[in-house]
């Protein structure tokens, strides 16, 4: 996950490109040297209800060989809704989502799940390490810290009500 990017679009492809102002170290082993293999799309719907493709970047660990893909903040892993959107239900101001109410039942099932996940890793890092993590953060920065320690869940029906 990178919070330090900007969004370039091409008019001709119709897409925006992810592009990262941040060096970005592997979250398995830590290692330094990350380098591209190739790019892929990711399609998001915004707050308004467009839908936008970006393309964002594949990296290939120098150390383990895993590939990573540089999410940038505004993407929650596994979610097609914007990070925007996501809070904006989570806080129970519905007046600016664009969503069914199927989907915001679903985005509140997976939250009611996560926020356990995040509450034992938490609880897991204050034993371990004597680390206490108090502040209500937003949910970008939860996204990112989990993403790059890769802690995040990975697969869409891992926290999921009734996944397999």
């Amino acid at each position: 996950m990178i919070s330090k990017y900007r969004l370039e679009y091409n008019r001709d492809e119709d897409v925006y490109y992810v592009l990262s102002d941040e060096k970005i170290n592997c979250p398995i082993c830590s290692c330094k040297h990350m380098r591209g293999k190739g790019r892929r799309k990711r399609g998001v719907i915004k707050t308004s209800g467009d839908k936008i493709l970006l393309i964002i970047r594949r990296l290939l660990c120098g150390n383990c060989l895993k590939i990573h893909h540089e999410l940038p903040s505004i993407i929650v892993p596994y979610k097609r809704h914007n990070t925007e959107t996501i809070e904006n239900i989570l806080n129970n101001e519905y007046i600016n989502v664009s969503c069914e109410e199927s989907t915001i039942s679903r985005i509140k099932s997976w939250w009611a799940v996560m926020q356990k996940y995040i509450s034992a890793i938490v609880m897991s890092l204050n034993e371990k390490y004597q680390v206490e993590i108090t502040a209500v953060q937003k949910l970008p920065q939860i996204v990112r810290a989990l993403a790059n320690t890769h802690l995040w869940p990975g697969t869409r029906s891992a926290l999921t009500p009734g996944g397999v």
